[in-house]
């Protein structure tokens, strides 16, 4: 049964669809963004462990190598880290290597470096996790069950798409927990390893304002329903495409008010659409905005097509 929302899982196709007629990217471009979207994925993949680093001091570190006062050393240093680590999942993909457990240990050395002693190695004492509704396994089954997980990855005997089998492959290595420290960091760079190996962009960002919803689908998963996590992963990877292809196309872009003076909604409804993920909004700061294209495609979706509405 497929866990992705059709209108989601089209939405996304159909801008992955756009992209790609685009390419081959121009080199100035593709270099403008992934600067942005490795400062911007550091930033938010950190923030959600609690690390209390701005953006801006964020990229200050990344690109000018300062070091900023009043913040711990190991905040410092899961900022440096990163940009090597999304590097190695870039090789990693280009390469056409497998997602191995090598490549696993080899990437969470590069994450906790110098912040850990057993920076990529397997744990071996147990742990807890508050508010998780599971116990993560003992340290002695954490090799065979990750042997388990990579077996399934490369097997995909569900026949996953790739957004799916990217967001399922996260939540099973979170719940295996094989590290003391950076199983949400290292998960997080692998389903990304995942869907780029599978043609989609650098580089899925989970925002940290949607820190609470992600936690909350991620446990709605360990209590067997993985739907609600699946498409919040695919509504990241839909904010990614939004980046390129506003770069590429330069859309005109409308805030909630003025797309509800285009239709016969409310803002207030279009919100709702907004944060349920039927719209194809995205956030700018704290404020929902959709582009023309996307707005025009959900009237058309409801037989409301724009050019008919008000």
């Amino acid at each position: 049964m497929a866990l992705i929302n059709k209108r989601i899982h089209k939405r996304v196709l159909d801008k992955k669809k756009r992209l790609d007629s685009r390419r081959p990217l121009s080199a100035s471009l593709v270099k403008r963004l992934k600067e942005q979207l490795c400062i911007n994925y550091t930033y938010n993949s950190n923030a959600i462990e609690g690390n209390t680093l701005t953006l801006h001091e964020t990229r200050l570190i990344i690109q000018e190598g300062i070091t900023i006062g009043g913040k711990s050393i190991t905040e410092v240093l899961e900022a440096k880290n990163h940009p090597k680590a999304i590097n190695f999942i870039e090789d990693l993909v280009s390469e056409k290597s497998e997602i191995c457990e090598g490549n696993i240990l080899s990437l969470h050395k590069l994450v906790m470096s110098n912040i850990i002693d057993d920076a990529g190695c397997y744990r071996t004492t147990g742990v807890t996790i508050g508010g998780a509704a599971f116990k993560p396994p003992h340290s002695s089954e954490v090799k065979p069950r990750m042997d388990e997980l990579l077996d399934w990855l490369r097997r995909n005997p569900d026949e996953y798409t790739p957004i799916e089998l990217a967001a399922v492959f996260h939540h099973r290595f979170v719940s295996i927990h094989p590290f003391i420290e950076g199983n949400g960091r290292t998960a997080r760079l692998l389903m990304n390893a995942t869907l780029m190996k599978n043609g989609y962009p650098f580089i899925a960002i989970v925002p940290k304002n949607d820190r609470p919803k992600y936690l909350k689908s991620l446990m709605e998963a360990d209590l067997g329903n993985s739907a609600p996590f699946v498409n919040f992963i695919a509504r990241c990877v839909e904010k990614s495409l939004d980046v390129y292809l506003d770069a590429l196309e330069e859309p005109k872009i409308l805030t909630l008010s003025e797309a509800a003076r285009m239709t016969s909604y409310s803002q207030e409804y279009l919100s709702l659409l907004a944060r349920k993920g039927s719209l194809g909004a995205h956030k700018q700061g704290r404020n929902w905005v959709i582009s023309k294209k996307d707005l025009d495609r959900y009237l058309t979706s409801v037989g409301k097509p724009l050019s008919k509405t008000k």
